[in-house]
């Protein structure tokens, strides 16, 4: 008797889930940043005159932008972590889970607040639409990724090679056709 087969899932579930966890970790902390941003900056006022008493505690909008680069910091280090995992592990990440990181500081590209995105078109006079790249640059770095866009990817260059050999032979067929014709 044979041995029934156990189920056939995904090896190291528990390693994709960790990377998994480490990217949600770092998309909240990246969005409690803007939620600092939000909250109102002002202190609330009271009908008493204060004395002007040197304070040793820091400005409430000093006090935001220490707490905002704090939680970007953790943001980046759970990115960091999660690229060690999966490098690690050897785990394929999904390009689109790619794009959302920048590949030189770890920070998560949230467009309008960690990145810029415009499309550019190096063809002369941007005449071919099918030149177009989509460009994302790092606000915290100032690097750029690029991508292209609605392009089709080139076949690879041993295809490519038979293709053209089996386009070569049937033009020759067909010109060895017409001669033996006439």
């Amino acid at each position: 008797m044979a041995k029934p087969k156990g189920q056939t899932g995904v090896q190291n579930r528990i390693l994709y889930s960790r990377a998994s966890y480490l990217y949600q970790a770092a998309n909240y902390l990246s969005n409690c940043v803007t939620r600092v941003d939000e909250a109102p900056s002002s202190p609330p006022t009271s009908s008493k005159p204060e004395l002007s008493v040197p304070n040793p505690q820091p400005q409430p909008q000093e006090q935001q932008r220490m707490q905002q680069k704090a939680l970007n910091n953790m943001s980046r280090i759970a990115m960091a972590e999660m690229k060690a995992v999966s490098l690690k592990a050897q785990i394929r990440q999904s390009p689109a889970l790619k794009r959302t990181v920048c590949k030189f500081c770890d920070t998560l590209l949230v467009e309008g607040r960690s990145c810029r995105s415009t499309i550019e078109n190096p063809s002369k006079g941007g005449r071919k639409p099918w030149a177009d790249v989509l460009v994302v640059k790092c606000k915290t770095c100032g690097n750029a990724k690029r991508f292209p866009v609605d392009a089709p990817r080139q076949k690879r260059k041993s295809l490519r090679s038979a293709e053209r050999n089996t386009l070569q032979s049937r033009e020759k067929e067909r010109t060895d056709e017409v001669e033996d014709g006439t």
